[in-house]
């Protein structure tokens, strides 16, 4: 936090919100602070009497909010997404076959029956996946409502996992949270013995003419 920072105390935190207001140790008028606004990697959430330090929004002093914010002696880590490496090479061609597959059994499907419901099924519910990650991403970033994780397992085993393991990859988001991850690769498995069970017991309507 730059030398120029003022210094104030937490005199009310609505944790559910997130969102509070600090008063200046000059005894000024309160300001308003966002859980946006704190710096990455906090051990723990605002508690109503920590010692801020913060930069006010000086292009709109009349609307008296902080844009930046730090709990003064808190140790802090440092910020997953500052620290995280790129996946290895191999990593990503795994993530592509393992996405690709049953989009092209969905379009193997298309060209020998005209039934187009797996390959829609499997596009809509994979943008939906993606759509809804990231919702909860930037929900998380905010310290407000989350998705629950239900709702995103429900959505894989319908048909949305290619969107929610791309979204993993992309966003880093519940890609190391390894309870969830046991029941997303559980889906995608299911999934894939799903297709073999498919393939096997319709394979001479399936099979291509000689």
């Amino acid at each position: 936090m730059s030398k120029t920072a003022s210094i104030g105390h937490l005199v009310l935190w609505n944790n559910d919100k997130g969102f509070g207001f600090v008063r200046p140790e000059s005894g000024d008028k309160d300001y308003f602070v966002h859980i946006s606004a704190f710096r990455k990697g906090m051990s723990r959430r605002p508690e109503v009497g920590d010692r801020i330090l913060y930069l006010e929004d000086r292009k709109s002093p009349d609307k008296r909010r902080i844009v930046r914010a730090e709990i003064d002696g808190m140790p802090y880590e440092r910020s997953p997404e500052a620290i995280e490496l790129a996946d290895p090479i191999w990593v990503k061609h795994a993530v592509t076959a393992v996405v690709s597959i049953p989009f092209l059994l969905a379009m193997f499907v298309l060209w020998r029956t005209r039934n187009v419901l797996p390959f829609a099924s499997y596009l809509f519910l994979t943008m939906l996946a993606i759509l809804f990650y990231g919702l909860d991403k930037k929900q998380a970033l905010r310290g407000s409502w989350r998705i629950p994780e239900l709702y995103l397992h429900i959505l894989e085993f319908m048909g949305g996992w290619p969107g929610a393991l791309l979204a993993q990859r992309k966003l880093r988001h519940k890609n190391k949270k390894g309870p969830y991850l046991r029941i997303f690769w559980a889906i995608v498995l299911s999934h894939y013995i799903a297709w073999t069970y498919y393939l096997v017991e319709n394979w001479d309507k399936l099979k291509p003419p000689v």
